[in-house]
């Protein structure tokens, strides 16, 4: 499952460990009726902790083990030990063997923890109970672990022929449907009316309103929905309400609709899609400080008491920047999508596994028919139509260049076009290229593209671990002997500093990948389109590199900065004031 980077949804399906049990493991205290424990319900509860130990090791995400968070749980066996349709030989072997490895891993795991757990619930009689739970899975996990994966690699090879035959025909593999399906973007326009995002949203925002909590990243964190709960306004007795207006929003409004009112005026109201409007910068400034007070639980309580003159001298982040991290660049969007991470600040930890997978195909399927509809420029241009379309593009690149993030995303954007484009023109099987050079030169091309993804990958745990060690330096200085509160405040403020850079980076390659996978789909849609004919797709492949060449030149002008450290240094005035680093040097 390493194609894609998709924010997984809250799996669902299969409760977590010990929920719903009828005795024992996983009941509330007091709420199983009166009267002790049975006699099983140690031994329940240490299968129940190896059960989540197995159920965390195998990358399910934390909504589902937490018994009722997220959408209600849809998590099966192939959550754990893959036993979905391999594409290939090549599928069926990795499939297997991370099923065996899991197996395995999770199996000794199980049979060190067990014990231990049961020690520390029922001493020397939990030792030996956990003791014999824990041989047992050491017994069977790793043996059907080895099954599976011995399965799922005879599964690959059987279906191989197939692989080969459908590709030749054209045909792309389907990995969230497990089938070949024929690539038709007339048919996919088609499909994309007949819902939108915003009914498909709704229906996580629903459940997680049953719920009482509030969607996506705020229901994460524990944020209550409507109707009550904590990031809720201090009711109708505010100070002013000029920051609540600003949003369109009442003083009881929930943290959750602070950010989704945010979300739609802000990209209603930003300057690049006001181009014309003087006036737009400023109101879309306020917007973004009304966000940053009224999303700020301190600083709303602080407001909604006193007005602005509650807020002291506190420094907003520049708001251009602001919506750039939390929702990628506005202008960037016909190019790339709804990145996974505004997916997930709007309903990511409420949707279905299904609605997810959805939500993705169809930012693909959009992306397919804009850069279809780009290259039609290069496709049906007659004499001097390649001049033409370098002109356009190259000043289309010009404009993009200077958003937030501009040069890097551009770069990204042209090298996963210019790659894909090549594998494709040089496939002898799945392209239009010839067994001359024995497919040497699509195999050059699909192997940058994974050297570009591992490096991706690399850089953001890179980046994370600084991240964690940068705040572990901060607390152990802080816990140092001697130090007041304040003195510990400023060097949790100093290491936060050091911090914030390592942070943005991680946000950055998070995204990168996001773009890269979501990117191979979309190039794989518009060059292997079966309503055009070969030669139209062949013309999209070349124009397709062009265009990718041409992104991977532009510069962003002179004087703009680093926009990472644009970034950096908004927050850091957020964060820590204007005069933060008025001492250094």
């Amino acid at each position: 499952r390493s194609e894609s980077f998709v924010s997984p949804p809250a799996p669902a399906g299969m409760s977590s460990p010990g929920e719903g049990a009828s005795s024992g493991a996983g009941a509330p205290p007091g709420g199983g009726g009166a009267g002790a424990p049975p006699p099983s319900a140690g031994a329940d509860r240490v299968m129940a902790e190896a059960s989540k130990a197995l159920t965390m090791y195998s990358g399910a995400p934390a909504a589902a083990l937490a018994g009722g968070g997220g959408a209600e749980s849809e998590m099966d066996f192939n959550d754990i030990f893959s036993m979905r349709k391999p594409q290939n030989i090549m599928a069926g072997t990795s499939s297997g063997l991370q099923s065996a490895a899991k197996g395995i891993l999770a199996g000794t795991a199980a049979f060190l923890a067990a014990p231990v757990i049961g020690a520390r619930q029922e001493g020397a009689v939990g030792f030996f109970k956990g003791l014999g739970a824990g041989t047992v899975s050491a017994v069977v996990l790793p043996t059907v672990g080895i099954c599976v994966g011995v399965g799922q690699i005879v599964r690959g090879i059987i279906n191989t022929p197939e692989a080969i035959a459908e590709a030749s025909a054209g045909k792309r593999w389907n990995h969230r449907k497990r089938e070949w399906i024929r690539e038709d973007l007339v048919q996919e326009s088609v499909a994309l009316g007949e819902t939108t995002d915003e009914q498909i949203l709704d229906k996580a925002r629903a459940r997680a309103k049953q719920r009482g909590t509030a969607p996506g990243i705020e229901g994460m964190l524990g944020g209550a929905g409507a109707g009550g709960g904590s990031g809720g306004g201090g009711g109708g007795g505010v100070s002013e309400t000029e920051y609540y207006d600003l949003l369109g929003l009442e003083p009881t409004a929930a943290a959750a609709e602070v950010k989704r009112q945010y979300y739609l005026m802000a990209r209603k109201l930003h300057p690049d899609k006001n181009p014309d409007d003087p006036l737009a910068k400023e109101r879309f400034q306020k917007v973004g400080e009304a966000y940053q007070v009224l999303s700020d639980p301190s600083l709303r309580a602080k407001y909604d008491e006193r007005g602005k003159a509650g807020l002291g001298d506190h420094s907003f982040v520049d708001a251009s920047a602001f919506f750039a991290m939390l929702f990628g660049s506005d202008q960037m969007e016909g190019l790339v999508g709804r990145l996974q991470l505004a997916t997930l600040a709007m309903a990511g930890a409420d949707l279905k596994r299904d609605e997810s997978g959805q939500l993705q195909e169809r930012r693909q399927g959009r992306l397919a028919v804009k850069l279809a509809a780009m290259l039609e420029g290069y496709v049906s241009g007659g004499p001097g139509g390649e001049e033409a379309f370098t002109q356009q593009m190259g000043a289309m690149a010009m404009q993009l260049v200077q958003a937030s993030y501009g040069e890097m995303m551009l770069h990204l954007i042209g090298f996963m076009y210019e790659k894909q484009a090549m594998e494709f023109l040089t496939d002898p099987v799945a392209g239009m290229g010839t067994w001359m050079d024995l497919g040497f030169r699509s195999g050059v091309a699909r192997l940058e593209q994974k050297a570009k993804q591992i490096s991706t990958q690399m850089a953001a745990a890179n980046a994370g671990l600084k991240v964690f060690n940068a705040f572990r330096a901060g607390e152990q200085e802080a816990k140092s002997a001697g130090l007041t509160e304040e003195e510990a405040n400023q060097v949790r403020i100093k290491h936060q500093k050091n911090m914030l850079p390592h942070f943005l980076e991680a946000l950055w390659n998070a995204s990168a990948l996001d773009i890269e996978s979501t990117l191979r789909h979309v190039c794989d849609k518009v060059l292997h389109d079966m309503s055009v004919a070969p030669q139209v797709r062949a013309r999209r492949g070349e124009g397709l590199v062009l265009l990718g060449k041409i992104f991977q030149k532009a510069k962003a002008p002179a004087g703009t900065g680093d926009p990472m450290a644009q970034v950096e240094e908004a927050m850091r005035k957020a964060f820590q004031g204007d005069g933060a680093d008025g001492d250094e040097d």
